[in-house]
């Protein structure tokens, strides 16, 4: 689930609110509704895999769990400042001057977070793999 909800996001939802929608504000807001309820899972999807995890001996996997929780927990910071940041502005961040300092922060905000994002979807697709590999080796 952690690892699909966020392929989804990244291929699936965003892409399609952006093309579906009116303008890029309008698809931002939706975006942003995705990514709160994204956030919640990505912190919670690890911390129970964390919570549930039998460790064995040489296993890294509580510490992709620690990793990916904080990603998460960053993520879901730097979304909050991005989210102020649009509100604060008057006028649509994409109608301001390449040059004007509220959207080149907003950029650097928002490709740290989609960075966050990937990384997020990482350490999921990590688990998935080992899970998978500890399966086969246990033989179940």
């Amino acid at each position: 689930m952690w690892f699909g909800t966020a392929v989804c996001l990244l291929l699936i939802a965003t892409p399609a609110a952006f093309s579906a929608s009116p303008n890029s504000t309008v698809a931002a807001n939706v975006v942003g509704v995705m990514l709160t309820r994204w956030h919640y899972l990505s912190i919670a999807a690890p911390l129970v895999l964390l919570l549930l995890h039998r460790p064995a001996t040489r296993d890294l996997r509580p510490a992709l769990f620690l990793a990916a929780i904080v990603l998460a927990s960053t993520q879901a910071i730097v979304d909050m400042r991005i989210r102020a940041v649009r509100n604060s502005s008057v006028i649509p961040i994409s109608a301001l001057a390449a040059t004007d300092p509220v959207r080149r922060r907003f950029g650097l905000m928002h490709g740290f977070s989609a960075l966050l994002l990937l990384a997020e979807t990482a350490a999921a697709a990590v688990a998935v793999a080992n899970q998978r590999e500890t399966s086969a080796v246990e033989g179940t």
